[in-house]
């Protein structure tokens, strides 16, 4: 009996086991791990550098992959005691111990499913990337737009009899429109320094500041097949394909029988026996029916993929043509308003009747200042995603190849 008892016993050490570690589940801790991370000053490179760390939306892609990583598929070993006989038999596969058969189109599926989450990883750093860098293209814009001045003492103006009353309310406009330009600009930059603290992983609270330099512009990618083939977003859906791929193969290796092979031990002596269990599914060509449409629609998903990319630098391609276009408008339009209001600031020091002049050109230049804002913003943004849509930024690029 003690020798049956250790043997038994023994069945769940050889299966293995992890052991359960606690967390602590507590939202108010967490809050206070978020708070801790250290602001600072960014530059490009420290920025992206920072968000490939502590990126919400990565460390969560990165335990995904880290746990598909880690799945094996288990060898199922069949005990049998029989008590009165005093008999124990033990069995297992012998094909799925060598990798093959059933787990073995497993086994492929899990390779399959690690890839990909490692793919997906990719994507996200990439995309991740890519949107720290368009908040800095956002605040370097911001902070290098011109803002003129409108130092007109109107009361002084009104005193002398020089200023209608319309007139007066034009400039007092044009005043209130420059300072509520001043503070969109302010807000822009605000909330684009939040979505910087949210890509970082950091909370509210936490400073941040932009450095800029060299390292901000972007690199424009030369547009062509080869440039879309390099985006770690096409990657994905091939690694898709892949996994449909290996889950049919595993569907139809499912179909087949499986053999349990092992000695039957006798507990109080004697010679050994052998067992064999043959298992043999049924109306499992369902299943790799359906695994068959599961890889044609990821095939079609690539295609679709593929297209859409491709069209979709075109239209980045064509936007920024155009957000060039509406910026070299804006800019000429504020230049000559800027420059109508200089020349009637100046007119309005030495000239008789001026005031309504200065009154309309400050209007105009108040108006021409929030385009010129907005077109700087857009084009900014279309630079962006056209190098997106072209693959940059690179990240990982050499890994990745030679991971494959």
């Amino acid at each position: 009996m003690s020798v049956r008892l250790c043997v038994l016993c023994s069945l769940p050490v050889l299966a293995g086991c992890v052991a359960y570690v606690g967390d602590d589940i507590d939202l108010r801790g967490i809050a206070a791990e978020v708070k801790a991370l250290p602001g600072g000053e960014f530059s490009l490179t420290q920025a992206i550098t920072t968000a490939l760390r502590d990126n919400p939306e990565l460390r969560q892609l990165a335990a995904n992959a880290r746990a598909a990583g880690a799945v094996t598929e288990p060898i199922e070993l069949q005990a049998e005691y029989r008590g009165g006989e005093e008999m124990l038999g033990v069995m297992l596969d012998p094909v799925a111990l060598l990798g093959l058969g059933p787990r073995g189109g497993a086994l492929t599926v899990d390779a399959a499913n690690a890839a990909a989450a490692l793919d997906e990883l990719a994507a996200a750093r990439w995309r991740v990337a890519a949107a720290v860098a368009e908040t800095f293209v956002v605040d370097r814009t911001l902070a290098a737009l011109p803002l003129p001045e409108l130092t007109v003492d109107t009361n002084a103006f009104v005193r002398a009899g020089l200023a209608a009353p319309a007139a007066t309310a034009r400039l007092e406009a044009a005043r209130r429109r420059i300072a509520a330009e001043v503070d969109e600009r302010r807000l822009v930059r605000e909330h684009n320094r939040d979505a910087l603290r949210v890509l970082l992983g950091r909370d509210a609270a936490t400073p941040i500041t932009f450095v800029h330099g060299d390292a901000d512009a972007i690199e424009q990618p030369v547009a062509g097949d080869e440039a879309l083939l390099a985006r770690p977003d096409l990657r994905l859906p091939v690694a898709r394909l892949r996994q449909a791929d290996a889950e049919f193969r595993a569907a139809v290796a499912a179909q087949y029988p499986s053999l349990m092979l092992g000695p039957e031990i006798p507990l109080r002596g004697g010679l050994l026996d052998l067992m064999a269990v043959l298992k043999v599914p049924f109306l499992m060509h369902g299943r790799a029916e359906a695994a068959r449409e599961r890889r044609e629609a990821a095939r079609v998903a690539l295609a679709a993929a593929w297209s859409e990319a491709g069209n979709g630098a075109a239209d980045a391609e064509h936007e920024l043509a155009a957000a060039r276009s509406m910026l070299a408008a804006a800019a000429a339009n504020l230049q000559a308003s800027e420059t109508a209001l200089a020349a009637a600031l100046v007119a309005l020091q030495v000239e008789v009747d001026t005031f309504d002049r200065a009154a309309e050109a400050a209007a105009m230049a108040a108006r021409d200042l929030a385009e010129h804002r907005v077109a700087a913003v857009a084009l900014a943004r279309a630079e962006l995603r056209r190098a997106r849509a072209f693959g940059w930024p690179r990240l990982d690029h050499a890994a990745a190849e030679a991971r494959r």
